[in-house]
């Protein structure tokens, strides 16, 4: 399936995969998203869920 997506939704794939790989810790994706620790828990949930589809705005 191809996944068309935006700056900021690659920016967050980015941050998430580097949480979910062990390259940083949450809060270091929860600053550079200018998020919540537990809203970051949420994409990386998403992200194990999904895959990068889970990041595609829905609308």
């Amino acid at each position: 399936m191809l996944v068309t997506m935006n700056d900021k939704e690659i920016l967050r794939l980015s941050a998430i995969r580097d949480v979910c790989e062990h390259r940083i810790r949450r809060s270091d994706a929860a600053r550079i998203l200018s998020l919540s620790v537990r809203q970051v828990q949420r994409l990386v949930t998403r992200f194990r869920e999904s895959g990068a589809a889970g990041f595609v705005h829905q609308r």
